[in-house]
């Protein structure tokens, strides 16, 4: 009986490890918050290391570190007027100490790496809950109903412990843009979506067992998109749902327009540098979501066909705000008129916010557009 107690007791114990206050050790996610810069603003408001970062060695402390700048050089790295003479430094602040890069502040380290093009990339190292403090904000509006928020709060932790799971071998896990979430550190928190992540807090999506790519967007424009179409994945929560819930979002019909001149230098810039003429553009087949699959360009040089998400890249995705669209020549500019913003696929954030405003739960909104998952 003692020793059950011990046991129970070192359990316990063990289960309420903490990394800062009374808060449980989180999972660690690697974030590139910035590559191939020339060259950053680093400073830390309170007691800090710097250390090698491929053997740990320390190479300097302090207090305090006004600005400074931090550029790459063919030997290694400069730190202000300190030359190091390796290719990555590991900075490790203080207890309830952040780090500034450029003006916006973080929570946990900082990795500095000269890269081989003799470039900046810079890696915070942060626990899962606190980085989800500084996704939140960027993704959905602090305003927005609570349930809402806690179900991005819940797509959000599960979509980042999925790049983590799928990226160990790469050299970090996410980045700090809208190519993955949005992560504006701890300058970006704000309490009620804090609020929203402390509420959720370790609650991921699981469908069959396993940690669902939960993938998120603005606006679905009626029908979320099958994920199949855009990549290599079959999975029954990711397929394509009727949504009504996002008809009255600012971003449920939008119209954009290029010059033809501005449209050849995004194609060039793409790789497509064989002809100097666009003559006509033609959607061709839609899915069943209604978004394009393929566009028909015809040019000077001959057709070419190109899938309508390789087409919306290389336009921009800002000004191509989904796949699903019709187009149209007038003089020398191209019209685009369409329905949603992003992918399409998952959680549409402004159909959640509807959905959060007629009284629905975080639990029904999640399984609304992620069906067959649970919460766990």
């Amino acid at each position: 009986m003692k020793k059950i107690l011990i046991i129970s007791f070192l359990i316990l114990s063990i289960t309420d490890i903490s990394i800062s206050g009374n808060q449980p050790l989180q999972p660690v996610l690697r974030v590139a918050l910035i590559n191939n810069y020339p060259s950053v603003k680093l400073s830390i408001k309170g007691p800090y290391e710097i250390k090698n970062l491929q053997n740990e060695e320390l190479i300097e402390s302090g207090s305090f570190l006004k600005s400074v700048n931090v550029f790459p050089t063919p030997e290694g790295i400069k730190i202000g007027k300190n030359p190091c003479n390796f290719f990555g430094a590991k900075i490790e602040p203080g207890k309830d100490v952040f780090i500034l890069i450029n003006d916006r502040i973080y929570r946990g380290e900082i990795d500095i790496i000269r890269t081989k093009d003799t470039r900046l990339l810079l890696i915070n190292h942060v626990g899962l809950e606190d980085y989800l403090y500084g996704v939140l904000y960027h993704e959905v509006s602090p305003r927005w109903p609570i349930e809402a928020l806690k179900a991005q709060a819940i797509a959000s932790r599960t979509y980042a412990l999925y790049q983590k799971s799928i990226n160990e071998t790469k050299d970090f896990d996410l980045t700090s843009d809208f190519y993955s979430q949005v992560y504006g550190g701890k300058t970006s928190e704000k309490y009620r979506t804090t609020r929203a992540v402390d509420l959720t807090r370790g609650e991921v999506l699981i469908y069959e067992g396993k940690l669902l790519p939960a993938y998120f967007h603005a606006t679905c424009g009626g029908y979320t998109e099958d994920a199949s179409e855009l990549w290599n994945t079959e999975l029954a929560p990711l397929k394509s749902v009727k949504c009504n819930f996002c008809r009255l979002s600012p971003h449920y019909r939008w119209e954009n327009s290029l010059s033809l001149e501005e449209m050849m230098e995004k194609f060039a810039r793409g790789g497509y540098r064989d002809f100097s003429k666009i003559i006509s553009l033609i959607p061709k087949d839609r899915n069943p979501s209604g978004r394009l699959k393929t566009l028909n360009i015809m040019t000077d040089s001959g057709e070419i066909n190109i899938s309508a998400k390789d087409f919306r890249q290389i336009m921009d995705p800002r000004i191509m705000r989904s796949t699903n669209f019709n187009v149209t020549v007038d003089g020398d500019r191209v019209i685009f008129k369409g329905y949603g913003w992003g992918h399409g696929v998952g959680l549409c954030q402004w159909g959640a916010y509807f959905m959060a405003l007629r009284g629905y739960k975080v639990e029904d909104i999640l399984k609304f557009y992620y069906p067959g998952t649970e919460i766990k």
